[in-house]
């Protein structure tokens, strides 16, 4: 078996086939507008934070800041005074009431309950503070997301593009000369 006859070689062309030309050519001006419209600017890659998102964002700092240092809302030292006093006033009366008033097992009673009351409102008011710094964190996350996403915008962008070249539907043609024997 041999091959022989009539010229040689093989020619293989590739392109897009026609009847797409017109709607991939018209495809890749809009995705090249906006891809120039976005490089210049005028056009955002992604879209902002909501105004109901800042709102809550800035929200939730100043709520943050005030759990930490212990203001506003999280202010607790009146109540936790109050409560000191009103344990003190309580435990001085039943020591007077039971005729144990000034002893020093009944000053120790009193101390160790004060002392107990005092340190359980420490403990809450380290937990709110905490509560403000993880509050805090979660909204400089939300913000360093948000900036990440813009700044991988315009890398979207492009990715898009060009996938968009390469996936564009081809034709293959194959021809030949010659013929085998």
């Amino acid at each position: 078996m041999g091959f022989g006859g009539g010229g040689g070689g093989t020619t293989q062309t590739t392109g897009i086939d026609k009847e797409f030309k017109p709607q991939l050519k018209r495809g890749l001006d809009i995705s090249l507008q906006r891809l120039e419209d976005q490089v210049k600017g005028d056009q955002d890659i992604v879209a902002g934070l909501t105004p109901e998102q800042e709102a809550s964002l800035g929200a939730k700092t100043k709520l943050a800041e005030d759990a930490i240092s212990g203001r506003g809302i999280y202010d607790i030292r009146k109540s936790q005074e109050r409560d000191l006093k009103n344990l003190l006033g309580k435990a001085q009366g039943a020591s007077s009431r039971s005729g144990n008033l000034g002893s020093s097992r009944s000053m120790r009673s009193i101390a160790g309950g004060l002392g107990d009351l005092s340190s359980k409102q420490a403990k809450d008011r380290i937990a709110i503070s905490e509560g403000g710094v993880r509050s805090l964190g979660d909204v400089g996350s939300t913000r360093q997301e948000q900036a990440q996403r813009e700044l991988d915008g315009m890398s979207t962008a492009l990715n898009q593009f060009f996938g968009r070249l390469q996936g564009a539907p081809k034709t293959t043609t194959t021809s030949g000369g010659g013929k085998w024997s």
